[in-house]
Parts: C-alpha cells; structure tokens; sequence
C-alpha cells in the first residue's frame, strides 16, 4: 500500500506540472510588429491587477481603456499611450500604472530578441455585483 500510494502521489505531481507547464495554450497573447518580420505576437506572461478607482466606484462606473505600446527585449511594456478610455480620463492613471506590472516573453527573431511594437491591449473595468 505504502508503494501504491508513492506511486499514486508521483503520478499526481506529474500529472500536476503537466497541467502547470501547458499554460501557454491558455495564455493571453497580443499581436504587434517587428521591422523586417512583420506581424508577430508576444506572450504575457506575468501581471498585476488593475486598481478600480475610487471616483469611478463611488459614481458605480465600469469602463475600459485602450492602450498602445512596445515590449522591449526584456518583454517589458514601454512607451505607454492611450489610444481610448470610455468614459474618458476616469480609468486612464490606473490603466498606465498597471501598464507597469506587465511581462511579456521576450520576442526572438534570428536568435536575439527584439522590439515589437504597436501592441494594442484593453484594460477593462468592472464593478462585481
């Protein structure tokens, strides 16, 4: 029994990190564009969570915002812009400091990563019911 069960919890742990190693598949991806190669599309890999402002709970406000900007070679997001915030400037802080928390898997092409830019990403905003 006492073998059974390692086998049963190795069997579990692999199946485990199976699931862990395929998130990919799930990932949220974003396309954009390196010269010379054209339209690519760079993988997030780690983020943050937007903070609801409070102006926008107290009115009961939901909202999205439209953001513009490149992944460096680090797969870091840079050169922010916004591009379009419903209703406007009420999320438009938040989006840009959660802009910050983002990383992407840096895009390689020839073998040495590159910049890919005009990524285009939504930030949306909802108040849970």
């Amino acid at each position: 029994m006492g073998k059974q069960m390692s086998l049963l919890r190795a069997t579990g742990l692999v199946l485990v990190s199976l699931v862990f190693s395929v998130p990919s598949a799930f990932a949220e991806s974003y396309s954009g564009k390196v010269d010379g190669v054209g339209e690519v599309e760079v993988e997030l890999v780690e983020k943050g969570t937007p903070s609801f402002p409070r102006r926008a709970k107290s009115y009961g406000v939901s909202g999205t915002v439209k953001v513009k900007f490149n992944v460096d070679v680090e797969g870091n997001a840079v050169g922010a812009v916004i591009v379009e915030s419903k209703p406007r400037r009420m999320f438009d802080r938040s989006a840009m400091r959660y802009m910050e928390t983002l990383k992407f898997s840096p895009y390689e092409s020839e073998g040495s990563a590159v910049v890919v830019s005009d990524v285009v990403m939504t930030v949306a905003y909802k108040l849970s019911d």
